[in-house]
């Protein structure tokens, strides 16, 4: 992801709304990307700064938006982790059937 698209995926970043390699790709830019982060933070603080002003409660967003990263990279993580564990057991799948042929036809 270029910084063109990752700018225009920031606000999505901030709902939820980026899944699977985009978010993994967003996040991976943003990580390398010192201008990117800059402006997530810019536009992070704006819109969760809003909601907190209008709330009147006190907010630390750095810390916010560190954890938001964090449940970004865990949320990456788990993905993978379910990626690999579904070709794992595609591939069992695949022997079983490998298997029972050779078996029928030893029989």
């Amino acid at each position: 992801m270029d910084c063109k698209e990752t700018r225009k995926n920031i606000y999505k970043f901030i709902e939820d709304g980026l899944e699977g390699k985009e978010l993994q790709s967003f996040v991976k830019h943003v990580s390398e990307c010192e201008e990117c982060m800059e402006e997530l933070a810019i536009q992070y603080l704006v819109t969760e700064g809003m909601l907190h002003l209008e709330k009147e409660s006190t907010f630390d967003l750095q810390n916010q938006l560190e954890k938001k990263m964090e449940r970004a990279r865990r949320k990456i993580r788990s993905r993978k982790r379910i990626i690999w564990f579904m070709y794992f057991m595609e591939t069992l799948a695949i022997l079983a059937v490998i298997l029972m042929t050779i078996l029928v036809i030893i029989k």
